[in-house]
């Protein structure tokens, strides 16, 4: 497999709706995932974990984070680290949408269609749980 550096601006990604907002898949490396997420206006994400470790990286505007009894709010310019399998629950308590970088190690998936096909199979097991 040839090696070479991978570029992609936000503008140029196609984004899919998710019920944490929409997420546009930035880069995929075999160690790193990078995902643009735009919050919504008051959006709450209940409190989940993922298995890998992962960093949220503020852009713009300010959410809330709550894991387990702490809740802190995170602002433009701020980075947290959540490590793997510690569950934590996202608000927008704003009036306008929040944009976040996340960055994922090791990457959930390797592909923006490989995201795609994930955020589906979630989506139907949500719809058959209803």
């Amino acid at each position: 497999m040839e090696k070479k550096i991978k570029i992609k601006t936000i503008s140029e990604v196609e984004g899919l709706e998710t019920s944490e907002g929409v997420m546009k898949p930035l880069i995929f490396g075999d160690k790193v995932g990078i995902i643009h997420l735009e919050i919504t206006a008051g959006l709450e994400v209940s409190p989940h974990a993922h298995s890998m470790e992962g960093v949220i990286y503020c852009l713009s505007g300010e959410l809330e984070i709550i894991s387990g009894d702490e809740t802190v709010t995170i602002s433009s310019g701020t980075a947290m680290l959540v490590p793997p399998n510690v569950a934590v629950g996202i608000k927008n308590r704003g009036h306008t949408p929040v944009n976040v970088i996340l960055i994922s190690s090791p990457p959930p998936v390797k592909s923006a269609d490989e995201l795609k096909n994930l955020l589906l199979k979630i989506e139907d097991r949500a719809k058959q749980g209803k």
